[in-house]
């Protein structure tokens, strides 16, 4: 079965909807959810097909992503719409004498969700993500003076 644009807005905010709606993210499923646009985009390139306009992912960019890359797609999707919602929550922990708010929290659930479905897809796809590396080079001089 082919995906279509409007299939993936559904199974996405299926998943995420009240994360969206917590975030201030619009959720509908017609296909053109403008909050979408960068989270499809960007899981269709990651799978290394391409988009002809990154702000109106279209059914044709969508239609690349064979049955067997699916779930894959699927989890990108989830992950770049996570990574979405975590940068539009900026409610922060407010504290005013004894009265105080936890406003982050769900702004942390969202941060361990991500890490869960990295580790997730590691497990599933064989590949790290995000993997960061670091090292140092000797020159082998010294500067003197």
């Amino acid at each position: 079965m082919t995906l279509t644009r409007a299939n993936t807005e559904f199974l996405l905010e299926a998943r995420l909807g009240p994360l969206m709606e917590a975030a201030g993210m619009v959720v509908t499923v017609v296909g053109s959810n403008a909050d979408l646009n960068g989270p499809i985009g960007r899981a269709v390139r990651a799978l290394g097909h391409s988009v002809a306009s990154a702000v109106l992912v279209a059914d044709a960019d969508v239609a690349q992503v064979t049955d067997a890359e699916t779930d894959e797609f699927l989890d990108y999707g989830n992950l770049y719409t996570m990574s979405a919602i975590l940068g539009n929550l900026d409610d922060v922990d407010i504290r005013v004498g004894p009265r105080s708010e936890s406003l982050s929290q769900l702004a942390d659930q969202v941060e361990r969700k991500i890490i869960r479905l990295q580790k997730q897809m590691e497990r599933d796809y064989g590949y790290g993500l995000a993997e960061v590396e670091s090292g140092y080079i000797a020159q082998d001089f010294a500067e003197h003076g």
